[in-house]
């Protein structure tokens, strides 16, 4: 949801436009609200199309389709004028998150879960075929999980089941990714149709990527066509075969969603009514966003505090922008902890399940302090810490953290509850930066020592080893994990895919230099970043090289040790210390744009590394001394810049439509879309006094380590 835009309607219909939803190829949704107060989600078709005669007739098909869905989970339709111009549609709006989303902020769901969700989607299947309608784009986007259970939205491209020319000969309308092969070949398509697109929701829900993975439209064609699912991320085997028959290439061969609702509900998962199914902190996001969701009027919060004069608040200008400095007394912190015993944090906040987890470090000892979310009281203090600059991992109420002592390192798994340590390895390595994955039963880390380096696997309930692959050549790099794989690089130029598991190899790839940074893995593929200054994508499956690209001025020289690499929204991203921010087409290798972002810092050959945050399709990064820059995903075009301070060396963290970025002078908060500030909390005015780091934001409350030795929670009220 964001603010709406110069030349968006102010009303449509007896509707009063509040806020934009999201475009899509047929048009915009808002969201709008009724002369009593009632919020709708309004769809309206883009005049181009609304002009053409089939568009209208189909749009009009469309809403006789809509009202005769009815279902527990589904959006029904409270008006609409298919003769307005623009035409429109109002649905009810749902409030919550999208499935999408969930997954891409808190991870794939747990079996139980996924199982429940199933059965939602399949019922609501169900409502649909039985009104003769074939939704044609079930998505994990038009998916909502809501704080009263799962619903399908977006009938954009739903119509009758037997109107199938309705569209040029060869025309296909859906999303690819999703769609099964019938339509994605143009033929006739039915509520086998719909089927198929369940079981790329669900492989998605179960695995964060969808079955068939990333990548250019005529790719995922082609493999929605020709090549089987990748469906080994799905760790329940009843799930697996039951997403692998819905996935079946002949249509007849699918079962149908009464079957398959008859099967998920034979289980003994939970009912998909309310939140109760779904993991306690993706509830609580869900239950959080049903409440907040629609904008509010300015709280009496505001209104006091713009009526208090000057010494409250300054409204500054800065290239049309402004932005509210808070009064102590008006204070966004909610509480502060202070870290004792002279010890301070070193590695990232992480919060899940309602706690924050502090990792403090004095010397070589350290301590673990687990904290309420909501008060900031502390539930418990464990004798552990994590390694500078690394993170927990937090799975099935375990956490693992890998630390650092004198030469050696040790691994530690906690119980997230209690913090007891359940166990603790010494790994004797010598990587550089450690990190972990974990599937949830097998603990992953690369290792370099003495004569011998690879990866080790242990068993996550009890740290006894359960496999080691060596390999001969020195690791500097951690492990990257996708789809229940692990892939990391050598020294010598192998890249490596090793089943987590069992620690057996799926495949090895030499390519022709060192690789000494950590793959980056995601929708089949692996990007490796090599010392001769290029950047490689293989396929995850096989290990084949699809492309090479070489990102060309001085990055070979520059290329070291841990140069990051990640992939999002169809690119690879590459930061190197040549002070330039690379964006390359993950389907193709081509380079789309570069883009200088850092500035001079003294000697440029110890210029800090970077990558973006991407969102909202804007990749957001930081210069480090003093500046973020929004540069568009697909073009490299500068979209914004902002000044916010001097750095830290962290990312700025984008959450929803804000982005927060922690510096040496305060923590800013601006718009993601247009980079208008919206808090700052300065050192002069707030009391957020000295250097904010460890900025980690979950839901609407920023939490963050000042001077290393005190944690925040900030909650402006928006």
């Amino acid at each position: 949801m964001s603010a709406t835009r110069p030349g968006d309607p102010r009303q449509v219909g007896p509707y009063r436009v509040v806020a934009r939803l999201g475009a899509g190829g047929m048009g915009q949704v808002f969201l709008g609200r009724s002369p009593s107060g009632r919020t709708v989600a309004i769809k309206i078709i883009h005049p181009a199309m609304a002009e053409e005669p089939a568009f209208r007739a189909r749009f009009q098909r469309e809403i006789t389709a809509a009202r005769a869905v009815s279902g527990v989970y589904t959006a029904p339709v409270v008006d609409a004028d298919p003769d307005a111009d623009p035409p429109w549609l109002a649905t009810t709006f749902l409030r919550g998150m999208s499935l999408q989303d969930a997954v891409a902020t808190h991870g794939p769901l747990p079996a139980p879960a996924v199982r429940a969700l199933g059965a939602g989607l399949a019922e609501a299947l169900l409502s649909v075929h039985r009104a003769g309608i074939v939704h044609r784009d079930l998505k994990p986007s038009n998916v909502m999980l809501t704080p009263e259970g799962p619903r399908v939205i977006d009938f954009g491209i739903a119509r009758p089941s037997e109107a199938t020319t309705l569209t040029r000969t060869g025309a296909t309308l859906g999303t690819p990714a999703y769609m099964s092969p019938e339509q994605a070949s143009g033929q006739e398509v039915g509520p086998a149709a719909d089927v198929f697109s369940l079981g790329g929701v669900l492989t998605y829900a179960a695995t964060g990527v969808g079955p068939f993975g990333q990548g250019a439209v005529h790719e995922l064609v082609y493999r929605v066509l020709h090549l089987p699912p990748y469906l080994d991320g799905v760790a329940d085997p009843g799930l697996r075969a039951l997403i692998a028959a819905c996935l079946e290439k002949d249509p007849a061969r699918r079962p149908g969603p009464d079957w398959l609702l008859a099967q998920l509900s034979a289980e003994q998962a939970p009912v998909p009514q309310g939140t109760q199914w779904l993991p306690a902190h993706v509830a609580h996001d869900v239950a959080r966003r049903g409440d907040t969701g629609v904008p509010r009027a300015p709280s009496r919060r505001m209104f006091l505090a713009l009526g208090a004069g000057g010494a409250a608040v300054a409204a500054l200008a800065a290239g049309g922008a402004g932005f509210l400095l808070l009064r102590r007394g008006d204070s966004p912190v909610r509480w502060t902890f202070e870290i004792p015993d002279d010890m301070y944090v070193r590695a990232p906040l992480a919060v899940a399940d309602g706690t924050v987890y502090a990792f403090a470090s004095a010397a070589l000892s350290g301590r673990t302090f687990a904290l309420d979310a909501r008060t900031g009281e502390q539930r418990w203090r464990g004798d552990f810490t994590a390694a500078r600059d690394t993170s927990a991992v937090l799975l099935n109420g375990r956490g693992f953290v890998c630390a650092n002592s004198g030469a050696d390192e040790s691994l530690t798994a906690f119980d997230a509850a209690t913090g007891r340590s359940l166990w603790t390895q010494t790994l004797r390595s010598q990587t550089q930066v450690p990190a972990v994955v974990t599937t949830g039963n097998v603990v992953c880390m690369t290792y370099s020592r003495a004569g011998e380096a690879g990866l080790a696997g242990f068993d996550a309930a009890s740290g006894r080893p359960v496999w080691q692959y060596r390999v001969d050549s020195d690791v500097m790099s951690n492990a990257a994990l996708a789809g229940g794989v692990c892939y990391f690089g050598a020294r010598d130029g192998f890249v490596y895919g090793v089943d987590a598991a069992t620690g057996s190899l799926r495949w090895q790839t030499r390519t022709r230099a060192a690789v000494a940074t950590t793959p980056a893995a995601a929708g089949g593929l692996v990007a490796v970043v090599c010392e001769d200054g290029a950047v490689r994508g293989l396929d995850a499956a096989t290990g084949k090289q699809r492309w090479e690209t070489a990102l060309g001025d001085d990055a070979a020289s520059r290329m070291m040790m841990g140069v990051p690499t990640t992939i999002a929204g169809g690119t690879v991203y590459v930061g190197g210390q040549n002070g330039t921010l690379y964006a390359v087409d993950a389907g193709t290798g081509r380079l789309r744009w570069k883009h200088p972002v850092l500035r001079t810092l003294g000697n440029p050959a110890t210029r800090d590394f970077l990558l973006p945050s991407v969102s909202g399709g804007l990749a957001v990064a930081t210069d480090n001394e003093g500046r973020i820059v929004a540069l568009d995903a697909a073009s490299g075009r500068v979209r914004w810049e902002l000044g916010v301070g001097r750095g830290l060396g962290e990312r700025p963290v984008v959450s929803g439509s804000l982005v927060y970025y922690g510096a040496v002078d305060g923590l800013t908060v601006a718009d993601l879309a247009t980079g208008r500030v919206r808090y700052r909390f300065d050192p002069e005015t707030a009391p957020i006094v000295g250097s904010v780091q460890q900025v980690t934001v979950v839901g609407d409350t920023a939490y963050c380590a000042v001077d290393d030795s005190v944690v925040h929670a900030i909650r402006p009220d928006l």
